[in-house]
């Protein structure tokens, strides 16, 4: 059976290095919600001038790409034990929103790395509009695991990493969890939120994985603890989130599908219609229990 996972696994990755990868940076993943939360911005008054961190992260799934959102982030931040002295990388930070976040409510520095030049750009700009926080938070496009990268490390590396929903969609996941062990301090410490393996999927869940999660790298929770140890990383607790993932995922569809009016007058029909399907399909994906959510941290 874990032959079988590891080979599924093998063949995600030769899949995707061929088609799914551009997915990525293409615009056809994540891209979309740069139009969206300008128009949302637009929409209510604010295309133009300052902003406070809250005309963001109240925008939900259009600034916070990961299940839970501003709730998981403060689990994240209680777990790491953030304040005003904590130095943070955000690895895959998107469209800024967890760096955002974090840096407003606990007065932590961050600093993002994003592989989409669009989605780096964007948040960028969105932090530069709200007052006293684009000092504490900086954006650098590129790959985490590059080790030409350039990144402003802190002296001895930084304090804390974290990585929401964003391993699973990478054909190498070793080597920028082994990248994120480096850029620590000793005795630094982590949060990943990410799918995992609960049973071997059907053949019609591995192609969803795929083909529309583009979702490559998805293993037991065990298998990804190891991984960690492998990179470097000990004392790894695993926690995990199938459950709470399952519910708000299903809710997430259910109260997208109620927005059909609004969402595409604001987005248009075929913007719409995409992330609808996008939704039913991932909530049915955790709904058949073979996926989950896992949360290894240190």
């Amino acid at each position: 059976r874990c032959n079988a996972i590891y080979a599924m696994r093998r063949a995600f990755s030769s899949a995707l290095s061929r088609d799914g990868a551009s997915a990525l940076t293409s615009g056809r993943m994540y891209n979309w919600r740069v139009r969206a939360v300008y128009s949302a911005l637009d929409k209510a008054g604010k295309a133009d001038g300052p902003l406070c961190a809250e005309d963001l992260y109240s925008l939900g799934h259009l600034d916070q790409y990961h299940y839970g959102g501003t709730d998981a982030c403060d689990e994240a931040a209680a777990l790491l034990g953030l304040d005003s002295g904590s130095t943070v990388l955000d690895i895959g930070s998107g469209i800024g929103g967890t760096s955002r976040y974090l840096a407003a409510t606990t007065g932590c520095r961050v600093v993002g790395v994003e592989l989409q030049p669009d989605l780096c750009e964007a948040a960028a700009a969105l932090t530069a509009r709200i007052p006293g926080l684009s000092d504490r938070v900086l954006f650098v496009q590129g790959d985490a695991a590059d080790p030409n990268l350039t990144l402003p490390t802190p002296a001895g590396g930084f304090d804390h990493a974290v990585s929401h929903l964003v391993n699973l969609h990478l054909p190498d996941r070793g080597a920028v969890l082994a990248a994120a062990h480096e850029s620590l301090c000793e005795g630094g410490t982590f949060v990943i939120e990410d799918f995992v393996l609960v049973a071997r999927p059907t053949e019609a869940e591995a192609r969803t994985l795929l083909d529309l999660v583009k979702a490559p790298s998805v293993t037991s929770i065990d298998g990804y603890v190891s991984e960690l140890e492998g990179c470097g990383f000990v004392d790894i607790q695993a926690t995990e989130l199938s459950v709470p993932w399952t519910v708000w995922c299903r809710a997430r569809s259910d109260e997208y599908s109620l927005t059909e009016a609004e969402a595409v007058a604001l987005h248009g029909r075929e913007v719409f219609e995409t992330r609808q399907h996008f939704y039913v399909q991932v909530a049915n994906l955790f709904a058949g229990g073979r996926i989950g959510g896992g949360r290894p941290s240190r």
